[in-house]
């Protein structure tokens, strides 16, 4: 395996964690849901609204600002009950139905947030001197998806520019 493959999997191992956890939690509820009773749905709740995302923290809490982790947490706990709507049988769903308008809120408010990140990095990236650095700083967009910004905002400028001179 490559050292830069090593590098990436030690500082994102919640990445390759997720599917396998979702797949080990897919299969108790498949083979097990029945012997649980009641109690299935509050062990999907707390595995995919608390365990994961306290996950996710130990992941990233050493690479990430704490403003961005907060909000990203909160973005994975509205997931977590998105999905275990789709994976608890609906007649053991008790406290599933009361979420879902929490959940919808908290996805909306989670929305504009990430809207007005979005438009602060396309203003820096349409600027004048847009740099790679500004964006991730305004956005807390990785470094690879900061640079495909600002390359693809120089070639429109570029294109654009080419199209007026005609």
């Amino acid at each position: 395996m490559s050292t830069a493959l090593q590098s990436w999997l030690k500082a994102n191992w919640f990445a390759v964690a997720v599917p396998v956890l979702l797949l080990i939690e897919w299969l108790v509820v498949r083979d097990m849901g029945g012997e649980m009773g009641r109690f299935l749905e509050i062990v999907v709740l707390f595995d995919l609204c608390v365990f994961m995302p306290i996950l996710y923290v130990l992941c990233y809490r050493r690479t990430m600002p704490l403003k961005q982790l907060v909000l990203r947490t909160v973005a994975l706990v509205c997931l977590g009950i998105y999905i275990a709507t789709y994976l608890v049988p609906e007649p053991l769903q008790a406290l599933l139905p009361q979420l879902g308008p929490l959940r919808i809120a908290g996805l909306a408010v989670l929305v504009l947030i990430e809207l007005r990140l979005l438009i602060a990095a396309l203003r820096i990236v349409w600027g004048s001197n847009g740099s790679v650095e500004q964006v991730q700083a305004a956005s807390g967009a990785p470094a690879w998806i900061a640079r495909l910004m600002v390359m693809e905002a120089r070639f429109w400028k570029w294109l654009w520019s080419l199209i007026r001179r005609r």
